[in-house]
C-alpha cells in the first residue's frame, strides 16, 4: 500500500488555541499588566470550559506571563524597576553571547537576515506601524539565536522571550532603522567586540521604556 501524498496534521488541541489567545491578549494589551484574572471570568470571555483554561494559565506561568499567588489568585505579570533591570541585563548577556557565536560560525545568514529586517522596519517606520516595528525587533535579535547554533543559549532565552514580546508591543522603539544599521555595519565589517558593544548598549536602552510600559499599563 502506497503512502499517503501528504503528512496526517494533527488538530489543535482546544488547551492549545485558547493558550495562543491569552499569549496574544496579554502581547497585544486586551489584558493588562498586573490585571487579576479568574477561571471563570476568562472560560466566559472564550466560552470554553474551565479546564482548558487552567491548562493554558498554567503554561502561561511557566513562560512568565502570568503569576499564580496562593491565596490571592492569578494576575497577568508586572516587572517592578529593578526586576527591569535584571531583564535587561539578562537579554544583554544572552544577545552578546549569541550574537559572537552566530557571526563566528553563520554571520553571512546572519547578515543577509539583519538587512531583510532592516528593510522591512524602514516600511514599517515610514508607515508609522509601530506594532509591525514590534515585530520585526523581535524577528531581528531573533537571527542572534537562530545562527548561533547553540541550543543552550536559545534555551536561556526562552526563559525571557514572552515577557520582552510583551513589552515591546507596549513599548516599540521609533529609530529602528538607525539603531539597528550601525549593528549590520558592525557585523558586515567582521568587528566582534564592536558589534556585541553596540548590541549591549542598544538593549540596556530599552529599559526606561520598558519601566514605563510596567509603570502606566
Amino acid at each position: 500500500m502506497s503512502g499517503p501524498t501528504s503528512p496526517l496534521t494533527r488538530p489543535k488541541l482546544l488547551t492549545d488555541i485558547v493558550c495562543d489567545r491569552l499569549r496574544n491578549a496579554i502581547v497585544d494589551g486586551e489584558l493588562k499588566l498586573g490585571e487579576q484574572v479568574s477561571e471563570v471570568q476568562l472560560s466566559t470571555w472564550l466560552q470554553v470550559s474551565k479546564t482548558p483554561v487552567r491548562e493554558s494559565l498554567l503554561r502561561l506561568k511557566s513562560e512568565g506571563l502570568v503569576e499564580i499567588q496562593p491565596q490571592r489568585g492569578t494576575f497577568v505579570f508586572r516587572l517592578d524597576a529593578a526586576q527591569v533591570t535584571q531583564l535587561c541585563k539578562y537579554r544583554a548577556m544572552i544577545e552578546s553571547a549569541a550574537l559572537q557565536s552566530a557571526m563566528e560560525s553563520h554571520r553571512d545568514a546572519l547578515l543577509d537576515g539583519m538587512k531583510k529586517c532592516v528593510e522591512q522596519m524602514r516600511t514599517s517606520e515610514a508607515a508609522g506601524d509601530l506594532k509591525a516595528l514590534a515585530q520585526i525587533d523581535m524577528d531581528f535579535h531573533n537571527l542572534f539565536l537562530i545562527n548561533s547554533g547553540d541550543p543552550y543559549i536559545q534555551t536561556g532565552y526562552s526563559v525571557i522571550r514572552s515577557q520582552l514580546v510583551a513589552l515591546r508591543h507596549r513599548a516599540p522603539i521609533k529609530n529602528a532603522v538607525a539603531s539597528h544599521q550601525v549593528l549590520i555595519d558592525a557585523v558586515a565589517a567582521g568587528d566582534i567586540h564592536r558589534a556585541c558593544s553596540l548590541l549591549r548598549d542598544h538593549v540596556l536602552e530599552n529599559e526606561p521604556r520598558y519601566r514605563t510600559a510596567c509603570s502606566v499599563d
